[in-house]
């Protein structure tokens, strides 16, 4: 398989230009950064949240991590990662750790990190462990137009001199 073929329809139906990149089989978003040569920041990694019986897939940079306060701050519910376990019925046609960070293609609702709205070019997974889809921006912005997008990841273990800008309150 190269692109999940529920992936592949609902891309057709949108009429979304996409571009397929073959690379060496990878186990994580960083790794799958590296062999495809593509900047980590450009890959849209997705991760599943669950939220009593209901499903959302959150849509962070590769390089970054999953804030779960920030996430339930804005949207005001509380979340918890998704199973591994309830993954796979989720999306049948896509191999274990390799979703595609489109959950619109698969019904779920989704919350797109705002850093990835003003990249030029955008990176998902096509549903294996081999593959990418390259998005240009306004065909990313396109299929995220229905998403609620917030600041809800930063960088994982420092990576960056730069401060992230937003937290929420404390409480107290």
């Amino acid at each position: 398989m190269s692109i999940s073929p529920v992936l592949a329809d609902y891309l057709g139906r949108k009429n979304i230009n996409y571009e397929v990149l073959k690379h060496a089989q990878t186990s994580n978003s960083m790794a799958t950064a590296r062999e495809a040569h593509v900047p980590p920041e450009k890959l849209a990694k997705a991760v599943v949240v669950k939220q009593n019986d209901h499903y959302a897939m959150c849509v962070i940079p590769a390089t970054n991590k999953l804030i779960l306060e920030w996430l339930e701050y804005g949207r005001q519910h509380e979340y918890e990662i998704a199973e591994e376990g309830d993954l796979q019925g989720l999306f049948p046609d896509c191999n274990e750790g390799a979703i595609p960070g489109l959950g619109q293609a698969f019904k779920l609702d989704v919350i797109v990190d705002s850093a990835l709205l003003d990249n030029l070019d955008i990176y998902i997974e096509a549903g294996d462990h081999n593959h990418l889809l390259h998005l240009s921006q306004g065909d990313f912005q396109e299929v995220m137009k229905n998403a609620w997008s917030a600041p809800i990841s930063c960088l994982r273990n420092g990576q960056s001199d730069k401060p992230y800008l937003w937290a929420p309150p404390e409480d107290g």
